[in-house]
């Protein structure tokens, strides 16, 4: 736990530097929301260029079918099946992302209408681009049997952001 309250310590000092204000200045919400779902998404669209450049060399890789070898390698060509899926499936996260509906250009207390919801969302917002950088440097990396479970929490991290904000529109 207190390496995860670590890494969103630096998370929000890197947020800070990139003119994140934690929701504080009701002239700048949208902002502050546009900018973090850009940050993730941003992380989330070089992690799918990387698998798609680690997907086509492996297909170059393959050698062209011969009478020694008439198939392709199975284990190959289902590594090759996961990076298009993992691809996939980024590319459906990093539209969730930079298609959600933004905050309004309105006081924040009409959005989220206490303190207490405003730190949560500025936890949630740390936490979704923490795993959104995890999921860009897995990519980056050797794609393991863990990248399925970096992008379940990704997932998650955006899910519980939508719902928190959906619920202080409600609220």
């Amino acid at each position: 736990m207190a390496d995860d309250a670590a890494a969103n310590l630096e998370t929000l000092r890197r947020l800070y530097d990139a003119g994140y204000g934690f929701y504080r200045n009701v002239t700048r919400v949208r902002a502050d929301d546009l900018l973090v779902r850009a940050l993730a998404a941003d992380s989330l669209h070089r992690a799918e260029a990387a698998l798609s450049l680690a997907e086509q060399k492996l297909r170059h890789a393959i050698p062209a079918p011969s009478r020694e070898i008439p198939f392709p390698d199975p284990a190959l060509l289902a590594t090759a099946r996961s990076l298009k899926a993992f691809q996939e499936r980024i590319a459906t996260l990093e539209t969730r992302l930079r298609g959600a509906a933004a905050l309004p250009d309105r006081d924040f207390s009409a959005v989220i209408p206490t303190e207490d919801l405003r730190h949560r969302l500025v936890a949630l917002d740390a936490a979704l681009v923490d795993r959104a950088t995890a999921v860009e440097t897995g990519g980056a990396g050797d794609v393991e049997a863990g990248f399925a479970e970096l992008l379940d929490a990704l997932e998650q991290a955006i899910t519980d952001r939508t719902e928190l904000v959906a619920w202080g529109r409600a609220g």
